[in-house]
Order: C-alpha cells, then structure tokens, then sequence
C-alpha cells in the first residue's frame, strides 16, 4: 500500500516532466485552470447547490478538477495562436520553468484533491485516512494542512485568480 504523502511527491515529479514536456506557456495556461477550478469549488458550487455534504460533494469537486484540468491541458488549436509560434519551447529556460509550472501543478491538482477527499472524510474503501500515530502519517498530515485550497483563502482567492488572468493575457496575447 503506498502513502498519500508518497503519492503526493510522485505526482509532483510526474506533473513536472510533463510540464518539461510541454513548455512554460502551455503551462500557465493549466495553472490558471487549477485556480479557477479552486474558484468554482469554493464560490459558485455553493451558490448553486446549496449545502452538499459526503460523497455527493466529493464527487462534484472532483468532476471540477478534472474537468479544468482537462480543458486547461488542451492545447489551444486556434490558428492564430499555434502559426504564431509563442507556444514553441525554444530555450532552456523555458523547459526549467515549464517544469516548475508542471511541478506547481501537481501540487495545485493533486492536493486539492487529496484536501477535498479529506474532506468527505475519505469515504472510499481502497483510500484510508493517515494514521496521526506513524510518522509517515504525521508527515501526511502536515502536507494536507499545506494543501492548495488551505492556502489560496478568501480574498487571496480572487487575487490570484485575477493575476493568473492577467499572466496568462500577457503570455498569450
């Protein structure tokens, strides 16, 4: 059985040779997408749904992630933007910082997940809760308490998302 706290730097490292892969660019481009994932979460799910408890709730954010994550490493396909060659990796700073935008992202998405199932109070009988007694489960508990939505809170919420915008026009356009 592998520890959450494992996985978690297993999918920070698998996020950041994507992001090598893939480019700086190409990157921010999914690191807005994890904040407006977080955004929808915590501000419109509520407005919408009301109050959702336990597995219906985990679900939903869930289906958030994954679809902002999805829709954010889509590759834009706009003629415009692939003929103008701003998504082309050309220098090695762009692959370093691509990989620590990728790495960024993994811990955007995987601790948001891992916060939100958490949450629901790990309702899954293959994921069990850390165990506060061992240390890799105090180490676990302390990552958790690090996650991406205990860390971008109220205000700060919609700060980052408005200079994640403002990054990702300034990159793109």
């Amino acid at each position: 059985m592998v520890s959450l706290s494992v996985l978690f730097y297993i999918f920070i490292v698998l996020f950041a040779i994507i992001g090598l892969i893939r480019g700086f660019r190409k990157e921010i481009v999914v690191t807005v997408a994890g904040i407006l994932s977080l955004f929808i979460i915590e501000l419109v799910l509520p407005k919408i749904f009301g109050s959702l408890d336990g597995t219906k709730v985990l679900i939903m954010d869930l289906l958030v992630l994954a679809g902002c994550a999805f829709f954010g490493y889509q590759t834009p396909g706009f003629r415009r933007f692939s003929a103008s060659g701003r998504f082309e990796r050309d220098s090695m700073l762009d692959f370093i910082l691509g990989a620590l935008a990728g790495a960024l992202n993994g811990y955007i998405f995987f601790s948001s997940a891992w916060f939100y199932l958490a949450k629901a109070g790990y309702p899954f009988v293959w994921i069990s809760a850390p165990d506060p007694g061992t240390g890799i489960g105090q180490a676990a508990i302390e990552l958790l308490a690090d996650a991406f939505p205990n860390v971008l809170t109220g205000n700060w919420l919609y700060i980052a998302l408005a200079a994640a915008v403002a990054i990702l026009l300034a990159v793109i356009i």
